[in-house]
């Protein structure tokens, strides 16, 4: 398959991926500058248990400021930003591997969730939301009129 091909069927991440392969086999790597509306999608992890629903993402170098977690229409949404590294401006890459800039994530809930009573912890990285599930309703009778 020729890159042409590959970068028809790709998505934006992974033409960026193919275009990054390409320069750095050329020899002449220097990364090319891409602006995407979002960098980067962060990895996530969904469990169940008989009472929540756990989700847990992979937030590394992310300031708990720059996190914004909403619930609409029972899909969780994450989204921020990752900015670079407090440090010396590094300009001679040998590999450059790590996103930066805003990030967001998607996930649809296996289960309906009661959204107001979520609770999320950040620690070491690893952003951690617990969605209790909402409570089931009854079934609710319907009253059958009898016309005579």
């Amino acid at each position: 398959m020729h890159i042409e091909e590959k970068l028809e069927l790709a998505g934006p991440e992974d033409i960026q991926r193919e275009m990054e392969r390409f320069f750095e086999h050329v020899g002449r790597w220097k990364r090319p500058v891409f602006f995407f509306e979002k960098a980067w999608k962060p990895l996530c992890d969904v469990s169940e248990s008989d009472s929540e629903v756990i989700v847990v993402a992979d937030l590394a170098g992310v300031t708990v400021d720059n996190i914004d977690i909403q619930v609409q229409n029972n899909v969780l949404l994450i989204r921020g930003i990752r900015g670079e590294p407090p440090g010396a401006p590094r300009t001679n890459y040998h590999l450059m591997e790590i996103s930066y800039g805003t990030f967001e994530r998607e996930i649809p809930l296996p289960v309906r969730v009661d959204a107001e009573a979520a609770k999320a912890t950040y620690d070491e990285g690893f952003l951690e939301i617990r969605l209790p599930k909402a409570a089931k309703e009854p079934p609710k009778g319907v009253d059958v009129d009898v016309s005579t």
